[in-house]
This record gives C-alpha cells, structure tokens and sequence, in this order.
C-alpha cells in the first residue's frame, strides 16, 4: 500500500466507524497524511447521510427523515465530533482560565454546557435541514459534512497544539503543510461547488469565516488548538452549512 493510500485508510478509521480491510497498523505519519483527505471522508459521510435521508423522505415528513440521516452521520463516526462539541462547551464555558479549560476538557464526564450545547446544535441542525426541500437537504448533507472536516486543516496549520501530554489531536500536530492544505481546499471547493452550484461560494465563505473566529477564538482562550476544539469547529461548521442554505428573510 503506497504512503497516499495508507493516509486516506487512516483517515477512514480514525474518522469513522467503518472497517477497512488489511491491518490495523496505522503508524503517526499516515494519520499526519491524512489530513489531506479530510474532505474526502467528509464526502463519504455525507453521502451515507443524503442516502438514508432519501430512503426516509420516501415514507416519512422532512423532520423525520433530516433525523433519521443525522442519526446515520452519528453513528457512522461514533459521535466523534459531537463528543467534541461537549468537552469544548463544558471546558470553555466552565473554565476561567487556560489550565481550567485544558482540564475540564480532559475530563470524560458531560456537564451542563455541553449537554446544552450538544442538544442546542443538535435542535438547529434538524430545523434547518427539515426546512430545506428534499432534494436540497440531501446536497446540503453532503457539503456540510466536507465542509466540516476541511475545518480542521486551516487550524492545525496555523496554530499549536497546546496539550502536554498525548491526546486525539497529537499524531496531528503541525501535520498540515502549504500542499497538503492547498490539496484538501482544491477537493473541498470542487465538491461543494458540485453539490451546491451557485450556493457553493456563499457556504465556503461562511466556513472561512467561522474557521477564522474559532482560531482567533482558541488563541486567545488558551494559545491554539486541542482534538476537541478541532472536533468543535467541524460542528460549528457543519451546523451554519445548514443554516446558511435555510436562510429566507421574511417578506
């Protein structure tokens, strides 16, 4: 298996739930590899969730069926970044300085902030997507998932990896060449642009803006970034996707 391949399998695993065939042996620089693949990944998620919203929509009302795909998207990652999503929310929102938000996101246990936060952006994902016409609901599935996962790259390549110890974002730290962002972009903006057409430009640059605030975010709170404000981004990304495509101003 050549060293490319190798980074996209390790993308697959680390991403996902889904089993891919050979050994499970993925050493730190085919996950540093995988970055560029991100939106690839985000692809293939995205895709399993415009499939089983289609399959819902057949029988059931668009609530149900954005549900039923966002329970799919759930499970094929194992809620990886919506755990994310809660240790961010309990860790800055509890924590007053640098060393109380690292440790309070450290901690497994769920708090009051990221159980809100996880069901507030659970709550406005199946709003906006149950608002979208079928057929838009489906590509915006799949341009939010890539989108998402783009998210990470720009963070990693600019910021540190603040965590003393070993944590989900090491293997990842300084991973993100000039190239290897310049890749991962180049396959996001074709997808999105695909999926989306004259929506495309609008989605990517609301992504933009939110990655460039959570990095102004995460430097300031505590100095750069963990695997959990990596996973918060995708989410945040994710979730203005949707509400950016189900905007209408009334009148």
């Amino acid at each position: 298996m050549n060293h490319q391949l190798r980074g996209f399998v390790a993308g697959v695993r680390f991403l996902t739930r889904i089993s891919v065939p050979g050994a499970h042996d993925d050493r730190p620089d085919d996950l540093a590899r995988s970055t560029t693949y991100f939106p690839l990944i985000g692809l293939i998620v995205g895709l399993f969730g415009a499939g089983v919203y289609w399959l819902a929509h057949i029988g059931w009302p668009p609530f149900v069926a954005a549900a039923l795909a966002t329970a799919g998207t759930i499970w094929l990652t194992g809620a990886f970044h919506e755990d994310a999503l809660a240790d961010a929310c309990d860790g800055f929102g509890g924590g007053w300085d640098r060393a109380q938000v690292l440790a309070i996101m450290k901690d497994s246990r769920v708090g009051a902030y990221g159980a809100i936060g996880v069901a507030l952006a659970l709550a406005l994902r199946l709003g906006a997507l149950a608002a979208l016409p079928p057929a838009m609901a489906m590509r915006a599935l799949v341009a939010a998932h890539v989108l998402g996962r783009w998210s990470s790259l720009p963070l990693i390549w600019r910021l540190p990896y603040v965590r003393e110890t070993p944590g989900t974002g090491t293997s990842f730290a300084a991973s993100v060449t000039p190239a290897r962002l310049g890749i991962a972009t180049a396959m996001a903006v074709a997808i999105v642009i695909v999926a989306l057409d004259r929506q495309a430009l609008p989605a990517f640059a609301i992504a933009m803006l939110a990655v460039l605030a959570a990095g102004a975010y995460f430097r300031r709170r505590i100095g750069g970034i963990t695997g959990d404000c990596l996973g918060a981004a995708n989410q945040v990304v994710e979730l203005l996707t949707y509400l950016a495509l189900a905007f209408h101003p009334a009148g």
